[in-house]
């Protein structure tokens, strides 16, 4: 019987872009491994281009069941029941129950030590964590349709962050001083440099990114932006906006964040 291959979003661009053609039907057999490509395949669905990662008939959960339930059932949060290292919680109750915020984290927090990383480097990623949280409730204007997961297995960690806003180019075209851009993928670099958001250079806001990458320091990382009809990678030891790729894709809801570390 033939291996079948992971969903990576590579696998996941394919799909996307045979989908688009109106040949989903030839999709093959998927397993999914990590969080990232499903939360972003859920970002997908939103648009009607795919369905959610729990209709598809070509892709094995392989555990990631309950989790996808929560997120597609609009559930405010969910945690594996034997704290095996995954949650989930919608961005709502980040502004609604900060103690539950609190808690997510500190579950995150543990996920992460178990999976063999270092402390100072969980805090530096629970932080950057926070401020792309942030990002969803300062810029989606959407805040009700954002959540964050976490996943983690030995010697991994990951997290994603999304919503179904309004994306990186209307939120930075809201201010006049933004009004030049017209390309999600231009949007994307832009919104990821330092100093850059939708209140204006002046306001020495646009910080949570540097932030992010300021965590990933001395770490092997892999990172993916999507907005809009684009995409925004980077990978490696301390990866910057220096070694990022940015592509064309099926257009896909809101904006996604999704980071992955290993050891």
């Amino acid at each position: 019987m033939p291996e079948v291959a992971s969903l990576t979003y590579a696998a996941l661009d394919g799909i996307a872009f045979a989908a688009s053609r109106g040949r989903l039907a030839d999709t093959p057999e998927y397993s999914a491994t990590d969080l990232g490509p499903l939360i972003e395949m859920f970002q997908l669905a939103r648009t009607g281009l795919l369905p959610p990662p729990g209709s598809a008939p070509w892709l094995r959960l392989n555990g990631s069941e309950a989790i996808l339930r929560a997120i597609a059932g609009n559930a405010d949060g969910w945690a594996s029941t034997h704290g095996s290292g995954t949650g989930f919680l919608g961005c709502a109750v980040v502004q609604t129950a900060p103690k539950r915020w609190t808690s997510f984290k500190l579950e995150a927090h543990k996920a992460a030590l178990t999976a063999g990383f270092p402390p100072q480097a969980v805090s530096r990623l629970m932080g950057a964590m926070g401020e792309i949280v942030d990002n969803v409730l300062e810029h989606s204007e959407a805040a009700g349709t954002g959540f964050v997961v976490f996943g983690s297995r030995t010697g991994s960690f990951e997290f994603a962050v999304a919503d179904d806003g309004i994306g990186v180019l209307a939120s930075l075209r809201s201010n006049a001083e933004y009004a030049y851009l017209t390309d999600e993928g231009d949007a994307l670099q832009c919104a990821l440099t330092d100093g850059e958001s939708r209140f204006g250079k002046a306001a020495k806001r646009g910080t949570g990114f540097s932030t992010l990458f300021r965590s990933l320091v001395n770490m092997n990382a892999s990172l993916r932006f999507r907005s809009g009809d684009h995409a925004l990678s980077m990978h490696g030891t301390s990866p910057t906006l220096v070694n990022a790729h940015v592509a064309r894709k099926p257009r896909a809801s809101g904006f996604m964040v999704s980071v992955r570390c290993a050891i």
